[in-house]
């Protein structure tokens, strides 16, 4: 109602009084939206069943109750803000409620006649990242077109933001050579590595959600057993709730890399173990030959248990050690492998070590004493005393020095030594049979 109404239903004062009761309506009007329940024709919003704590990256229910005190005017529209970075999602109102475009930061709820007390419903999303607490905003237009009529009762609503939003790889990389893209499958297959963002509950975030478009998420090495650097691009802007890394690669051989995801005010992600090889063949039928050469070792492996499949050298990457042995070359790491990564059952294969003569007269010791510390995730035969473990990635593996083939019959196999000499150019040769997924060391 405006100033001219209210002025004309006064017409039975005196001049006087008249003057004074329309001066002292004007001078000191209630501020639109503010606290305050001390008004005979104005429209109070109270916030009932509302969350005064809502959780990161939530979608909540806030419940108000709005009650008509103008006896002769209604509102024709109510508008709900809400604090900085909350998304409201939906709302609903009384009868032939009409709603505004959402998701939004506020809400106009255009309103049917009303004349006494009805209930607005308005669900937000809480933003992962949010500064202590903050209020929600109220206002309104009545069917005389004032602006200036709503009030809150008690106080407005204020929200502080509880718990923590997180992130999560959607898929575990697998193991690829080195400098190949690290993707969900073996030898860069699958799909590209993904990094979720959840909310406080560990639901993935609404792709409305303002963190769910703006987080700058980032990919590093965590366990880094090769002493590899990632390249491709680690920082990404998430959309609709997802970082996509298509193009990471690292490039030194290691078993048991992980990568750590993290963000802002997100609770990181770490990834599962995976092995990064210095080279990865295809093979097709009959037997498949690999070779690689570090600093201090050649390794060289030959397999017929690889027809169809793929073998995976590197060298270097992987800490083993074998008791009463002290090991002085670059680990040797062989897998003989289907097109999932998995490990061929029964393979086999024929592996060669060539320690080089400049470690060999660095590290003297009689040829008899130059043996395989090997390494498998079955128990095998060794020689005695020198039998242990190792925990590579999560994975326990059997370790111990190699015994000579002679010992095991054709129809047994173990892994074996089969052969070590001397070669012309003064280096140290050791040849031994693998079985199974083996890590060798010289």
């Amino acid at each position: 109602m405006d100033g001219r109404s209210r002025f004309f239903r006064l017409g039975r004062m005196s001049g006087v009084g008249v003057l004074a009761a329309g001066v002292a309506f004007f001078a000191a009007p209630s501020p639109a939206g503010h606290a305050g329940t001390d008004c005979q024709e104005c429209y109070v919003v109270t916030h009932g069943a509302s969350p005064a704590a809502a959780g990161a990256g939530i979608d909540d229910l806030y419940t108000f109750q709005v009650t008509n005190n103008d006896q002769d005017e209604t509102l024709r529209s109510l508008t709900f803000t809400a604090p900085t970075d909350f998304v409201i999602t939906a709302a609903s109102g009384p009868g032939d409620t009409s709603v505004s475009a959402l998701p939004a930061s506020s809400v106009t709820l255009g309103l049917p006649p009303e004349w006494g007390t009805f209930t607005v419903k308005v669900k937000a999303l809480t933003p992962c990242l949010a500064a202590g607490s903050a209020d929600w905003g109220v206002s309104g237009i009545d069917s005389l077109g004032e602006t200036n009529e709503v009030r809150w009762s008690p106080s407005p609503l204020g929200v502080s933001v509880t718990g923590k939003c997180s992130l999560a790889f959607t898929g575990e990389p697998a193991q690829t050579a080195v400098q190949s893209d690290i993707h969900t499958g073996f030898n860069s297959t699958g799909s590209p590595l993904e990094v979720q963002l959840l909310n406080a509950n560990n639901e993935v975030l609404d792709s409305a959600d303002y963190s769910a478009n703006t987080t700058q998420v980032t990919v590093s090495i965590e366990a880094n057993p090769g002493g590899g650097t990632l390249t491709g691009t680690t920082t990404v802007t998430s959309s609709k709730g997802v970082a996509d890394f298509g193009n990471l690669q690292i490039n030194k051989a290691g078993a048991a890399y992980d990568l750590a995801a993290s963000a802002p005010g997100f609770t990181p992600a770490t990834s599962s173990f995976f092995t990064i090889a210095g080279l990865i063949q295809a093979c097709g039928t009959g037997s498949c030959t690999v070779s690689q050469s570090a600093s201090t070792t050649t390794a060289s492996a030959a397999t017929s248990s690889a027809s169809g499949n793929f073998v995976a050298l590197g060298l270097g990457g992987v800490t083993l050690t074998c008791n009463h042995y002290n090991a002085v070359s670059d680990v040797a790491a062989l897998g003989v492998l289907n097109s999932s990564g998995g490990n061929v059952t029964n393979s086999s294969a024929i592996v060669t070590l060539t320690i080089s003569k400049s470690l060999v007269e660095s590290a003297w010791r009689p040829l008899f004493r130059w043996q395989v510390c090997y390494g498998s995730q079955t128990p095998f035969p060794a020689i005695w005393g020198t039998s242990g473990t190792t925990v590579i990635g999560g994975t326990t593996y059997h370790t111990g020095l190699l015994l000579p083939c002679f010992l095991f019959s054709h129809r047994h196999p173990e892994p074996c030594l089969i052969s070590r000499h001397r070669t012309w150019t003064g280096a140290v040769q050791l040849t031994f049979a693998a079985l199974g997924d083996p890590f060798g060391r010289g």
